[in-house]
């Protein structure tokens, strides 16, 4: 049995409940525990009582975490969520049986197929990290980290254990979301693991972890069983939809046009657009995503569109261009 931990408040439910259903279709036996960060998710949770998932509340993790809620008010509520990736799987490990493998996940993941030969990559390992693998020119962003939090892996051994904490307590001492020296929020600390700890294993996997960042150095197929097969022989196991911004209604804009590398058809067409039809299917199970007391909150990995970029995916979206980086679903 696979161990998961994630965490998300109400404007990454959708999100959230769409990777763990996805999660579960392809590893059944899994076991799920997610960290509510808003009232909002867990009611919402708490009503749907999804099979193999656990949850809690925030309020009660920063009472069991003094040191952690210590530090709360001096940080913006985006970086209080970095903050939370070392807290959450280390917690979650304390509590694992000798010898488990937890595993941290970003909620904007999508999964396709058995996440199997990720286990069988670390085996033998303490700790499994998944990097970037950005295509050449996509090479200056190596700054914020070779490895991405999407996915890591760690074993509850004593290698494994003080890892999880050393990410922890490095994360409360600092995590913030710009690049200081050889930091960068919470991911960049997993480039200092690697090369600190012991039985580490960098997961090389080609379908693991698919992103913006590496989408166009893969050649992703669709098999007559309607997979998904990445370089001709690799089953694409999941997908990251990080950055993701909806910028008008149903008209979705990938990051892609961070990372300079469009979509191909077959990406926007058969993943993120069922992707994002998935999340429209799942405001309207839950009732619309939840209103919130808040204009400050934006999750670590999107978050609201700037006006910056609103203004600027909207020109080219009306001029035309940049139409490989655009899904649109349709209206009514």
């Amino acid at each position: 049995m696979n161990r998961y931990c994630t965490y998300f408040d109400h404007r990454y439910l959708d999100r959230g409940l769409a990777m763990i259903r996805s999660l579960r279709r392809v590893d059944p036996d899994c076991r799920v525990s997610v960290l509510c960060l808003t009232p909002e998710c867990e009611h919402v949770l708490a009503r749907l009582h999804e099979p193999g998932v656990t949850w809690a509340r925030l309020a009660d993790f920063e009472r069991e975490n003094p040191d952690l809620l210590a530090i709360k008010d001096g940080r913006s509520l985006r970086d209080y969520y970095f903050t939370l990736s070392g807290c959450t799987v280390s917690s979650a490990l304390e509590a694992a049986e000798p010898g488990d493998i937890v595993t941290y996940l970003d909620a904007d993941l999508m999964f396709y197929s058995s996440p199997a030969p990720i286990y069988e990559a670390i085996a033998n390992a303490s700790i499994g990290l998944v990097g970037h693998r950005f295509h050449w020119w996509a090479k200056r962003l190596e700054k914020y980290g070779r490895f991405n939090v999407g996915w890591v892996s760690f074993r509850a051994d004593a290698t494994g254990l003080e890892a999880a904490r050393w990410w922890r307590n490095s994360c409360i001492d600092w995590c913030y979301g710009g690049v200081d020296g050889d930091r960068f929020a919470d991911q960049k600390y997993l480039d200092h693991i690697f090369l600190k700890f012991p039985n580490v294993v960098e997961v090389t996997h080609p379908g693991a972890n698919v992103g913006p960042w590496n989408i166009c150095r893969h050649a992703i197929a669709q098999g007559p069983d309607a997979t998904f097969v990445v370089d001709g022989k690799f089953p694409l196991i999941f997908f990251h939809f990080a950055g993701l911004k909806e910028i008008e209604p149903n008209v979705f804009l990938g990051s892609n046009i961070s990372y300079l590398g469009p979509f191909s058809a077959l990406v926007r067409n058969d993943i993120y657009r069922p992707y994002v039809a998935r999340l429209k299917q799942i405001q309207d199970e839950i009732g619309g995503i939840p209103a919130t007391t808040s204009t400050a909150a934006e999750h670590p990995s999107g978050g609201p569109p700037s006006l910056k970029d609103r203004l600027l995916a909207l020109v080219r979206l009306k001029a035309g261009r940049w139409a490989g980086h655009y899904v649109r679903l349709p209206s009514g």
